[in-house]
């Protein structure tokens, strides 16, 4: 990929920042790097609650559903709420250090990656309280993963390079994340879906991305079309943020 290729030979300095940006964001609470796991668990305890008092929440493995869902979104809020402010946050690396611009969202999502693989535990740890067994398709599992973090650096070039010029898509972006976690099978199934969320749900990257993961969890194997559908839509938004990204960020630190 162009934005990796470009930053080749930083691994380490990629890594350093990303650690940093974890460190800082659990700065001066008392359970520190445990919030990594605590903040999807007790988000997925409360919507659990809530949709197994009502009939949405009845059918078998409902839990696993529902987790399954949220790992993937809250992932996706994270990264790309991170990607926002990456250029943000480091403006004052940016004006006096002559480094790549598209190094920070990098950061950014390497960010999120590192913190997936914490919920990944939490995930696995529910399982085995439910005492479900995934089917074999869980070999699968990654190539999403991989997918949701391409999908992350996207959105992170397009989001950061926007900031620097149009604050106000931080609270719209937050207004955008909120309303997308309604209209993407997370305690809905699609088999229900009808009119608006189903018409939505064809143009979702993400929410196609979640549906590959109920699959593969559940023990089907998602056709062939099921996965270049997403695949195209993701990689498109990749390089299509990227050629944005690297048009405007000449003048990115006079902007912010």
């Amino acid at each position: 990929m162009i934005p990796l290729i470009q930053l080749r030979g930083m691994q380490n300095q990629i890594i350093h920042f990303a650690w940093k940006n974890i460190k800082i964001r659990y700065r001066g609470t008392n359970l520190g790097l445990v919030w990594m796991a605590f903040e999807p668990l007790l988000f997925w305890v409360f919507l659990y609650l809530v949709f197994t008092s009502i009939n949405i929440g009845a059918r078998e493995d409902f839990g696993i559903y529902l987790i399954t869902g949220l790992v993937i979104y809250h992932n996706f809020v994270r990264g790309s709420q991170g990607g926002l402010m990456s250029l943000r946050e480091n403006f004052g690396i940016l004006s006096s250090m002559n480094v790549k611009r598209e190094f920070f969202p990098v950061v950014a999502t390497t960010t999120s990656s590192i913190v997936l693989m914490v919920e990944l535990v939490v995930f696995f740890g529910i399982m085995g309280i439910f005492q479900f067994v995934p089917a074999w398709t869980i070999i699968l599992l990654p190539i999403v993963l991989i997918l949701l973090q391409i999908l992350i650096l996207g959105i992170s070039y397009l989001l950061s390079i926007t900031y620097a010029y149009f604050r106000d898509i931080q609270p719209l972006w937050g207004i955008f994340v909120t309303a997308l976690m309604f209209v993407t099978p997370i305690f809905w199934y699609l088999e229900d879906a009808g009119g608006f969320a189903l018409e939505i749900q064809k143009i979702n990257p993400l929410g196609q991305l979640i549906e590959l993961t109920h699959q593969i969890v559940f023990g089907n194997v998602p056709s062939i079309q099921e996965w270049l559908y997403p695949s195209a839509m993701i990689f498109g938004i990749l390089f299509a943020a990227f050629v944005i990204f690297k048009k405007f960020e000449r003048h990115v630190v006079e902007k912010i």
